[in-house]
């Protein structure tokens, strides 16, 4: 068990080194009560729990987009209870809760588009957003309860199909030997417990949004203006004011707002 580990963000390549900002709300919208000042901050997974849990996750054609399963608090925590799944649009600057539990997710259709599963729990559905987390959508994808081991989409990120792997689900008895007791014949009864664990079957699913008919974005040629669906993001850190320069550059980019 690994104790005591934090994330740090750098924004200059390792000259420094920052304790990432909590949400500054929380999901339902009250303002956060942790700050850095007091020894509080997010902490995300990396490589920290051997791969159980998803680590920080990010496409080169969802620019600025970022998300990550962690927890606030003075380190990372291994409650799977306190855990949550965040969202950054600026590159790690600032983050937002979407969604509490752990997740296993990918991003689709430039950034347009979030699946997520229950990771290391069974499920029998998928979840999925058109606007960045702020609403979701549930899809039920088998009759059998199943573990989600991975969402997979095409290495660009760009399109609207995704394959859900795993494993199926089986019921296990076990036995509770601390409560047995004992029939008229003296033969011992045990308490049952249902668990529910991993079988050998494994399970593939193909799943293709490209036909829910989601408006077409329009305004590429106007982004930021009232009615295009794009906008214009400069990455810095704040650091310089209105210079926007980041890494000894200034670049713009047009992505969907």
């Amino acid at each position: 068990m690994q104790e005591n580990v934090k994330t740090y963000i750098t924004h200059n390549k390792g000259g420094k080194w920052e304790l990432i900002k909590a949400p500054e709300v929380t999901m339902a919208g009250k303002k956060s009560t942790c700050y850095i000042e007091d020894g509080c901050s997010l902490h995300l997974e990396i490589y920290s729990h051997m791969g159980e849990l998803a680590p920080v996750y990010s496409s080169e054609k969802a620019v600025g987009i970022v998300l990550g399963t962690g927890n606030l608090g003075a380190k990372l925590t291994d409650n799977s209870s306190q855990k949550a799944l965040f969202i950054s649009r600026d590159g790690g600057l600032s983050w937002k809760t979407i969604r509490m539990g752990v997740h296993i997710y990918e991003i689709g259709d430039h950034g347009a588009l979030l699946v997520i599963a229950r990771k290391n729990a069974p499920t029998n559905f998928i979840e999925f957003s058109w606007d960045e987390g702020e609403t979701w959508d549930s899809l039920v994808i088998s009759d059998r309860e199943i573990f989600v081991d991975n969402i997979i989409i095409e290495p660009n990120s760009i399109s609207q199909q995704f394959m859900v792997y795993g494993t199926y689900a089986e019921h296990v008895a076990n036995y509770d030997y601390a409560n047995m007791h004992f029939t008229e014949d003296d033969e011992p009864e045990y308490d049952e417990m249902v668990s529910v664990e991993k079988s050998n079957a494994a399970f593939l699913v193909y799943v293709d949004f490209s036909q829910l008919h989601e408006p077409q974005c329009k305004g590429a040629e106007n982004p930021g203006g009232s009615e295009s669906n794009y906008e214009l993001w400069t990455p810095h850190d704040g650091r310089f004011g209105e210079a926007k320069c980041f890494l000894g550059m200034h670049k713009t980019f047009i992505r969907r707002k």
